[in-house]
């Protein structure tokens, strides 16, 4: 290898490409189907911004495809830790607007499943009351990648949704945020003495929580590198299960709203 072919090396290791392929490559392990470098266009600047992964986890009924959608942005932060701010004494008067990210007709199929009302599924619909309230990048004095990331990948899923919306796609889809960093991940709070706790964990979530008329909560999940390959293994097993538990209000969805236009959006 000559020098140049060195420093490009060195390049792409230190920008976290490799990680990239690394997670696209666990998630087709798992049987996912997948997607590297899909382009959305941002609300904000119209311009088009580039996702890391989408990988897909779907079933067919009745000619209608069931997706969980999973988007995905890879970080790598090795040498600064990411930290979620848990407390849970706070009460959050915004948690009954939480809303996950679906078309119309999976709106209405989680309303028939009551899946989010019974808190199950809790890797691909994480507990409202056990998220933390804040993400930031730590032991660094620059713009904070935490915050950059998840408001791009909020804004990927939103547009992602709306679009299917205006489709006439025969599809069902749930769109799960993730973001999995190369690095180490904690979970910071205050113990019973007020003295402050800090934890490793392998992954944990945060509720971005909106106000007023700005639009609904969404939850986020953020995974550290540790333990990745089986954390991807048993949201794989969930979606499956989530398929195979609720056959029967699938099958209903599928004939009655099987595609997002014009159907009424039922509140959760």
């Amino acid at each position: 290898m000559n020098d140049l072919e060195n420093k490009v090396k060195k390049w792409i290791l230190k920008n976290g490409y490799p990680f990239e392929m690394k997670v696209a490559n666990f998630f087709k392990k798992a049987d996912f189907k997948v997607s590297q470098s899909v382009l959305y266009r941002d609300e904000d600047s119209s311009k088009l911004r580039e996702l890391d992964i989408i990988s897909y986890s779907n079933t067919v009924i009745n000619n209608v495809w069931f997706n969980f959608t999973f988007v995905v942005e890879c970080k790598k932060s090795t040498d600064k830790p990411w930290v979620v701010f848990k407390n849970d004494n706070l009460h959050n008067p915004q948690l009954e607007r939480y809303k996950p990210f679906t078309t119309r007709n999976a709106e209405i199929l989680l309303n028939k499943t009551k899946v989010l009302k019974e808190n199950k599924f809790e890797l691909l619909f994480p507990n409202l009351f056990g998220a933390g309230f804040n993400l930031v990048t730590s032991l660094g004095q620059t713009k904070d990648l935490a915050y950059s990331s998840t408001t791009s990948l909020l804004k990927a899923c939103k547009y992602l949704t709306e679009k299917f919306n205006e489709s006439k796609s025969r599809s069902c889809n749930i769109y799960i945020p993730l973001i999995i960093i190369e690095g180490i991940l904690y979970e910071s709070f205050l113990d019973k003495k007020d003295d402050l706790e800090l934890k490793e964990v392998d992954y944990s979530s945060i509720l971005n929580t909106k106000v007023f008329s700005e639009g609904d909560s969404n939850i986020i999940t953020i995974v550290s590198s540790k333990n990745l390959e089986n954390f991807i293994d048993r949201v794989k097993e969930d979606t499956l299960l989530f398929f195979k538990t609720y056959k029967k209000e699938i099958e209903e969805v599928s004939l009655s709203h099987p595609t997002s236009t014009k159907v009424k959006s039922i509140s959760i």
